[in-house]
């Protein structure tokens, strides 16, 4: 059996579509057969509404996938094991230790905060929880 990854998505805009889509690709695809990626919770800031449509447009299997209006609810959803963040940048600390406090893993879209201190708060928050922290790079996450 490949490891399999519960992914949550934080926002449903253009770049979060863009993630969920490329996760819902068959690893087979990219000759990888050890490792399996499923988005089992989207959360929209504004509606389960939007979350729900979010999943339709992305092929994501509504019927499978939690959907939640606040991102509160996404990261105490004990099925999520990462958490995709991709809210306007100028959220991405507060959504990132959201995420961190409540144990999971974090990808956060770049820049990963606005001043170097934000950083390093967040650095030492997933060193003190032993959760995996990373900014993503489009380059890698998008081959």
């Amino acid at each position: 059996m490949p490891f399999a990854l519960n992914w949550g998505i934080m926002a449903t805009g253009h770049i979060a579509k863009r993630f969920a889509r490329d996760l819902l690709t068959d690893p087979l695809v990219r000759n990888t057969d050890d490792v399996r990626h499923r988005i089992v919770a989207v959360a929209s800031s504004t509606s389960k509404e939007k979350a729900q449509g979010f999943c339709v447009e992305v092929g994501a299997p509504l019927g499978e996938v939690a959907t939640y209006s606040s991102y509160q609810g996404l990261v105490a959803d004990s099925a999520v094991d990462i958490v995709y963040i991709a809210t306007p940048v100028s959220h991405h600390f507060q959504n990132a230790m959201l995420a961190l406090e409540a144990g999971k893993h974090v990808l956060c879209e770049k820049t990963l905060t606005v001043t170097p201190a934000q950083t390093e708060k967040l650095i030492s928050t997933a060193r003190a929880k032993g959760r995996f922290l990373m900014e993503a790079v489009w380059t890698r996450f998008f081959p």
